[in-house]
């Protein structure tokens, strides 16, 4: 992932609509895909202790689609503040990035973890150390996954199984848990 410079080249405006999503949740229906109307659509939400991650699939001018995550985090009084955000090129094999989601067979596995940022937390007086690293990513889940289990947080996984996670990285590494659509264990997830 790299870090995203200028946001104004992107069609919308992430600290508002990442703002709209955590407090709207995800709409219930999506596109079927991008382009004519729908340039951009949220993908997925994940809202944990003092740190929230939103994830955007956009397509540019040329057709190309792109996969946006942003970190978020609270100030005094509620408000959610954009800290940073990173974009990645959607694989060009996966180009309607809104389809059903694989089973586990087709992903060899019930995840694949892309790239992940991560964002120096040390000046910011929201998180206490020794969490000094923050990180932020995307998760591609099979379709035998219906939820995962981040920090105490349950998060219901979107159709097309692209979820926005975010975590203090420490010195070991942190763990997703991932359940089935009956809240079943299914595996773990090392995140680094």
């Amino acid at each position: 992932m790299r870090l995203v410079d200028r946001a104004e080249y992107l069609g919308y405006t992430p600290a508002t609509e990442s703002r709209r999503l955590i407090t709207n949740g995800l709409p219930k229906e999506l596109p079927e895909t991008l382009g004519g109307r729908h340039r951009f659509t949220p993908l997925s939400l994940y809202v944990g202790d003092h740190l929230a991650a939103t994830a955007f699939a956009r397509l540019d001018g040329v057709g190309s689609f792109w996969l946006d995550v942003w970190l978020l985090s609270p100030k005094r009084g509620g408000r959610w503040t954009l800290r940073t955000g990173s974009t990645v090129a959607a694989d060009p094999a996966d180009e309607n990035v809104l389809r059903p989601r694989p089973g586990s067979a087709a992903l060899s596995g019930h995840a694949h973890t892309g790239e992940s940022a991560r964002y120096n937390a040390s000046p910011v007086p929201w998180l206490r150390r020794p969490y000094r690293w923050v990180r932020y990513g995307i998760v591609r889940l099979s379709a035998e996954v219906g939820m995962v289990r981040l920090g105490g947080h349950d998060v219901m996984v979107p159709e097309h199984g692209l979820q926005a996670l975010a975590w203090r990285a420490g010195r070991a590494d942190v763990a997703v848990e991932l359940l089935g659509h009956r809240g079943e264990h299914l595996s773990a997830l090392p995140l680094r």
